[in-house]
């Protein structure tokens, strides 16, 4: 009951469009009912029509000289008339009859207002009496001088008489209302198709992808908003865009000065004889190589980030990450770590080799520089039927869990590691293994450090 309560209280669309239909049947049934009322409260229709006063006519006269069983026979047909058209034995709720004869009253219903009489006959009257209005019609028979007053109430009881005479105008849409909630659900659910393909469309795009939607809709209500939401991408796609072109030329202009800045130190290195000048050169040195690496990684998570633009080829992932470990073992060497390489065959994989090359440096080096003096980082290579995973575990001091999904934002670190980064490689890591259509994944390694696993889909080709 609570989760149905609960399902109730969140708004939809489509149970807002079917207690607006709702809402306006009822509010048409309201409006045909009150004319109808408004109708019937005029000209009550037991009193526009002549047959009732024929056949009370026919009964008066075939009945003349059996004054006691006309009484019971018109009492009788008193009743059937309340009966048919409501009110029940309250005469102010329900219809009387007074029938006359030279002005005589031969018979009157229980309640009657004896006060009633018309003074044109055939015609609807409203009439004043016993401190109440009612509507009567009389009518004179053409074979006698009988005279017979129909009398309704003028008020709005009116409405139990018109409840019963016109009720087969009503009941079956108060029955029907019910049965009509599943079709225009339905209905509503069928219209709504369009809707759909829009929401599945966005709800499926990668957060990257600023490109227009696909689906767009005839409906003009609908390809409004599509338009809306195409037009919104292209400004936030344009706003990226300027951003990303002003930080790689931001970069690229910064490439130069730290180049000659390095060259023109190592050259003054050569004219200091005084260790503690050494020293400072040598500090110099290290500051613009941690500039220009962070000048570096930000070239590369511009590209990483930015669309790809070339075509996706069959790469030989196994030979590229032997390449990119030859690359990188100076470095390791530096540190005095061993490279392990484990692959059984050579894994192929459909994307860019430069930006591969990237994700696979940025994920070996971040090994090496965590890993302590004598470690071991391995690299492991292996592929399933689905997927080609390639791993690399170093023996560092790892990633806390709660930190492992932030770790993927541009320029976060770590809140206790002491070693020097940017905060950029794994951000670029991300982003290629993005537009490769792969995913990135940390857990803990063997020897208590950080493992980074990434999940190629395996190609067509293979």
């Amino acid at each position: 009951m609570r989760n149905l309560w609960r399902f109730l209280r969140v708004p939809t669309l489509v149970r807002r469009i079917m207690v607006a239909q709702m809402l306006l049947l009822t509010l048409l049934w309201c409006l045909f009912l009150t004319w109808m009322l408004w109708d019937d409260l005029r000209s009550p229709p037991i009193l526009t029509g002549d047959k009732t006063y024929k056949t009370i006519f026919t009964l008066v006269e075939r009945m003349e000289g059996r004054t006691q069983e006309r009484s019971e026979v018109l009492e009788q047909f008193s009743q059937a008339l309340r009966e048919d058209y409501g009110g029940g034995d309250d005469a102010g709720l329900s219809i009387t009859m007074i029938i006359r004869k030279h002005n005589a009253i031969l018979y009157a219903s229980a309640g009657a207002p004896m006060g009633v009489k018309n003074t044109r006959l055939g015609k609807i009257e409203r009439i004043h009496s016993d401190g109440r209005s009612w509507t009567s019609r009389t009518l004179k028979s053409a074979n006698s001088d009988v005279e017979v007053t129909l009398v309704t109430p003028a008020a709005g009881w009116n409405f139990f008489i018109y409840l019963n005479s016109r009720g087969y105008y009503i009941m079956p849409l108060l029955v029907c209302i019910p049965f009509l909630l599943f079709p225009a659900w339905l209905s509503i659910r069928i219209a709504m198709r369009p809707w759909n393909n829009v929401v599945n469309e966005i709800a499926s795009r990668a957060p990257e992808d600023l490109s227009p939607l696909k689906a767009v809709p005839t409906h003009r209500e609908l390809s409004q908003m599509v338009n809306a939401i195409n037009q919104f991408l292209a400004r936030v796609r344009e706003s990226t865009e300027r951003e990303r072109v002003f930080i790689a030329d931001a970069a690229h202009e910064l490439r130069t000065p730290l180049a000659a800045m390095r060259i023109n130190v190592e050259a003054l290195q050569a004219y200091v004889s005084s260790d503690n000048q050494q020293a400072l050169l040598a500090g110099i040195i290290r500051s613009n190589s941690r500039a220009a690496r962070l000048v570096n990684q930000l070239l590369l998570m511009m590209h990483s980030e930015a669309s790809v633009d070339t075509a996706m080829e069959p790469v030989p992932l196994t030979t590229l990450i032997q390449e990119r470990m030859a690359v990188l073992a100076p470095l390791a060497a530096e540190r005095n770590i061993e490279l392990e390489f484990y692959a059984l065959e050579e894994s192929w994989v459909s994307g860019v080799r430069e930006r591969l090359m990237s994700l696979i440096d940025n994920v070996i080096e971040n090994a090496i520089k965590y890993s302590p003096q004598g470690g071991r980082v391995e690299v492991d290579l292996f592929s399933a039927e689905t997927s080609t995973q390639f791993s690399v575990s170093d023996a560092g001091p790892g990633i806390p869990v709660a930190l492992r999904e932030r770790v993927f934002d541009r320029f976060f670190r770590d809140p206790n590691q002491v070693q020097n980064g940017s905060g950029l490689g794994l951000a670029i890591v991300k982003a290629v293994a993005q537009q490769h259509n792969s995913s990135v994944s940390l857990s803990t390694s063997a020897d208590g450090g950080l493992r980074v696993t990434v999940d190629f889909p395996n190609p067509a080709f293979a």
